[in-house]
Order: C-alpha cells, then structure tokens, then sequence
C-alpha cells in the first residue's frame, strides 16, 4: 500500500502513535538512494524486532519497528495481504492489489513506458494508489502528522543509526532515504498528484522509461472504480489480521472505527 493507506491502519491497530510509529510505517518503501532490498527492508520484521527488543531501553526505536511490522511482508503486515495473498486465494493469485490490478496491466505498462513484463507490479501500485485520495480526504492530519514527523531530523538520524547496527549499512545513507523520500512525497490530493510522483518514481526505477502521467492518473481513477464494491471490506479486515498479528508479538494495541469514508 501507499503511504496514507499505511498511515490510516497505523492509528487503528497501535494506541498512542508516535512520530517513530509514523516513520516506521512508511520506512520499507523509502528505498530510492537506501542500500537496501525490498525484501530486506519488509521480510526482516521479526528479526527487526528482536534486535530493538535487546535495546530495551530505546522505546523510540521500538515505536519504530512497531510501524515497520504494520507494513511488512513477513511477519503479515498490511503488504502480505496487498501483495501477497488475500481472500483464500493460492499464493499464486498474490495478494488483493494484484488481483485487482490484473485487467490493467497492458495499460499500465503501456502509461509506464515499460515491457509488458512489468505490468502486472506497476498495475498493483496503481490499485495501491486509488485507495489514498479518499482516505486522505476523510483524514488529512495522516498526511500532516507524517510530514512533521519526517522534518523531525533529530528523529530520523537516531532511527538511521539503529538501522545501521541491524543492516550494517550506513546510517547517512539509511537517513538520507528517510529524508529524501520526504522531500519529494506530496500529499494524495487527487489522482493526478498521485500519477505526478509515480512518473517520477518510474523513471528513476528505470532507466529511458517516458512514463505518461495523464495516463496513470485515468488509470488510478480505473483501479478506483475497480475497488469501489469491496475497498472497506478488504481495509476492515486488514486491520483486524495485523491488529491480531501485534497482539501476537506481545505489542501494544489499540482500535478505532475502521469506516474509511
């Protein structure tokens, strides 16, 4: 999922959220300039969390990886179900932004400037996509508590030093991906913000792709349309899985009204 999607079940599933929680929760996809796989950065939550549980002392970092755990992979976090496996459906099927987003990957591709090969992952991000402008309507304070989180530099560099130890990585380099997603993130006010950013993210992904924002962003009011009969479904149940995942880990929990409307 995108940011605000993240940001929203975030607030439903932890009490009390921090800054830490708000970075945490978006950090696995901040890897434009990290030295880091997406695997590493969203397969690693259980090992992530062991390590902060050896600094028990740093409730901070464990806030951190509290909102990590939220958006992973392994351990099934909100990504597990988005792009992994959702609904019963065999690991072959994925998860529900790739199932969604099957009938839109030739266009995708196409908006994208990309192979046909590459369709079906770029389809999954637009369906991703079409669920922020509504969520971050209904709650704009996501966007605004994720920023000055991030402007929080003090914040990101004690984070990026923990990472650090875990990776050994360089932390100007794991806080230098902290700091320069922020800067170029903007706020999903409407499809075409969104397809603004994402052409710019698929032309630093991959080289001598043209990607064509108007396209993306008809293509995100597509995948929006596509969602509209089961989106709350799928997000209440989201956030019932990963609520009962951290009461699983032994980490605190809280919930609110799950209506995304």
């Amino acid at each position: 999922m995108f940011p605000i999607a993240h940001l929203w079940l975030l607030e439903r599933v932890v009490s009390e959220v921090t800054d830490a929680h708000r970075i945490g929760a978006v950090w696995p996809d901040m890897l434009f300039g990290a030295p880091l796989t997406h695997g590493e950065s969203h397969q690693r939550g259980a090992e992530l969390l062991a390590f902060a549980r050896g600094h028990g002392d740093d409730r901070e970092f464990a806030a951190f990886v509290t909102g990590v755990i939220t958006h992973g992979s392994d351990p099934h976090g909100f990504d597990w179900y988005s792009d992994e496996c959702y609904g019963g459906a065999p690991l072959a099927e994925k998860g529900y932004a790739f199932q969604r987003g099957r009938p839109l990957a030739p266009a995708v591709a196409a908006a994208c400037g990309l192979p046909p090969v590459d369709g079906p992952w770029k389809a999954h991000n637009i369906v991703e996509m079409a669920f922020e402008p509504a969520l971050h309507a209904a709650e704009p304070s996501l966007a605004d508590g994720f920023a000055a989180a991030c402007a929080d530099r003090a914040l990101v560099k004690r984070i990026a030093a923990r990472l650090a130890a875990f990776y050994h990585r360089p932390a100007h380099r794991l806080a230098g991906a902290i700091l320069g997603f922020a800067a170029w993130w903007v706020a999903p006010t409407s499809e075409d913000a969104l397809a603004g950013v994402y052409a710019r993210q698929v032309r630093l992904k991959h080289a001598g792709a043209s990607p064509d924002p108007a396209a993306i962003g008809q293509l995100i009011g597509e995948a929006g349309a596509i969602i509209a009969g089961d989106r709350d479904v799928y997000l209440t149940g989201c956030v019932a899985a990963v609520g009962e995942l951290l009461g699983s880990l032994g980490l605190a929990t809280g919930r609110r009204a799950t209506d995304a409307r």
